[in-house]
């Protein structure tokens, strides 16, 4: 028997997120934010294993430093904090996950003492009662959304004992004893986050408009959606993109087309009306431009029906706007024959809900 730190990071409100919402962009989330604490272990904690909303770290130690640990936990505090915050100000998804992110929470809960190991498969993993407890305390009587709990073993190792936080649970097991502190006021600490950049090429190239038969937020997903765009945009050998997270402001992807020519694009949005929803694409690859964004702009028509403009806007290299009539053509040319394969896709009888079905039986 050794004795060992046991730390959970555990994210709240993970099953109703899950349940309620697109499950395939609640998976690339809840990702993110377990890679984003992992990346923030400071004091030499080992991982022993990730629990879908939670994560399982152990210490071996003789004494610890409450300092230290508070101090870990304040550093993934704001870090977890901090990406919702920016990935709320870069979302361009729609989506019950995407647009509920914001919500997610977490609580740490800390214990102190003696465990065992034991192998599976070639991998070690704590073991013993302690090892139990730590995971029962996830269920506990704490008053607040947001906090770090220690039990008393952690508390044994510093005079800072906090009264009016002191609770004691019962379980199966017995009664634990433990004290609680509020996470909140660590939000001071979160770094600023810039908005996004909304600026709009000065030379509107054209703009085109089409009623597609598919409920709005089904064709933002098929439009922004990074999977599905090979199901409609033509000339395009691959696309290389981040699959393991969800499209937003900012995001990267490379085209490769005819003879391996690579044409690098960023996700973009600009202030949408009313009732609009807006997907954008922006390049710096297109000769004689400095810059050409292309943007989606969907609004509700008939019942069932989206009204979809297509606006491309660009800024010009010296004696580049010579070329402002020959490029407009050739890119509303590209574009509208793309619309046109995205309607035929649609009156085929795509929905993103069966394209994923089928997917998973690939």
């Amino acid at each position: 028997m050794q004795k060992a730190l046991l730390f959970i990071p555990d994210i709240s409100g993970f099953t109703e997120f899950v349940h309620h919402t697109d499950i395939k962009h609640s998976g690339h989330i809840i990702s993110e934010l377990l890679e984003i604490l992992i990346d923030q272990n400071i004091s030499g904690l080992e991982l022993a294993e990730i629990e879908g909303d939670a994560l399982f770290f152990y210490k071996i130690e003789d004494k610890l430093n409450l300092s230290k640990i508070k101090a870990q936990i304040q550093c993934m505090y704001v870090a977890f904090h901090a990406h919702l915050k920016r990935y709320e100000y870069e979302r361009i998804c729609q989506c019950g996950a995407c647009s509920s992110a914001y919500n997610l929470e977490i609580k740490f809960i800390v214990h102190y003492g003696e465990i065992d190991f034991i192998t599976v498969k070639e991998s070690r993993k704590p073991y013993g009662s302690n090892v139990i407890q730590v995971h029962r305390l996830l269920k506990n009587d704490v008053p607040v959304s947001e906090y770090a709990l220690f039990t008393k073993s952690i508390l044994d190792f510093s005079l800072d004992m906090n009264e009016v936080s002191k609770m004691v649970t019962k379980y199966d097991f017995g009664e634990v004893a433990y004290n609680y502190e509020g996470l909140s006021h660590f939000k001071k600490d979160l770094p600023y986050v810039a908005p996004i950049p909304l600026g709009v090429p000065k030379h509107k190239l054209f703009v085109s408009t089409e009623i597609i038969n598919l409920p709005i937020l089904e064709l933002y997903e098929v439009i922004s959606n990074f999977d599905y765009r090979l199901l409609w945009v033509k000339g395009i050998d691959t696309l290389e993109y981040d699959k393991n997270k969800v499209n937003r402001a900012g995001q990267k992807h490379q085209c490769l087309i005819a003879k391996n020519q690579a044409v690098n694009q960023t996700t973009i949005t600009k202030k949408a009306e009313d009732g609009q929803l807006v997907y954008g694409e922006s390049t710096t690859d297109i000769p004689f431009t400095k810059q050409v964004n292309a943007y989606y702009v969907l609004e509700k028509s008939n019942e069932g029906f989206t009204k979809l403009s297509i606006e491309v806007y660009a800024d010009f290299k010296p004696f580049g706007i010579l070329l402002k009539k020959l490029l407009s053509k050739k890119l509303e040319k590209n574009l509208l024959e793309n619309i046109k394969d995205l309607i035929l896709l649609i009156d085929s009888g795509f929905t993103t809900k069966h394209y994923a079905t089928d997917e998973n039986f690939k």
